[in-house]
């Protein structure tokens, strides 16, 4: 593996931890007063899906992890629920799949521009 793609998959790593561990506090709750949540849920599960599949060269492996967010995200919103005493929100576990198909369609338009531009690189010589 490249070394940018080891810094890619630190960041993940790093994201999946951040939201290990804001599932336990309260203070994240300030997001749902302020209904700016979803756009949160969306934004940061996109790029937990987009990351494995730029970050990992077999199509098998990167799709398998970007799918493994799903529910990760869902243990995640089961935490919240059970920690900060917020019930389990719906629309949040729902906003977090639609990040996530987001994420890896964004990957796959990637990696479909990485290969038409390497089999085009080949071709010409």
């Amino acid at each position: 593996m490249k070394p940018y793609h080891e810094k890619l998959l630190s960041v993940w790593l790093i994201i999946i931890a951040i939201l290990f561990v804001s599932s336990f506090l309260t203070v994240t709750a300030i997001f749902h007063v302020l209904k700016i949540d979803i756009i949160f849920h969306i934004f940061v599960y996109s790029i937990l899906a987009y990351i494995p599949m730029i970050a990992f060269r077999k199509r098998k492996t990167a799709v398998l992890l970007s799918l493994a967010v799903a529910p990760l995200s869902f243990f995640f919103e089961s935490m919240h629920s059970f920690i900060s005493g917020w019930s389990f929100e719906y629309l949040d576990a729902l906003v977090n799949n639609i990040g996530i198909i987001g994420g890896m369609t964004a990957g796959i338009f990637v990696r479909l521009k990485n290969h038409y531009k390497k089999e085009s690189a080949t071709t010409i010589l």
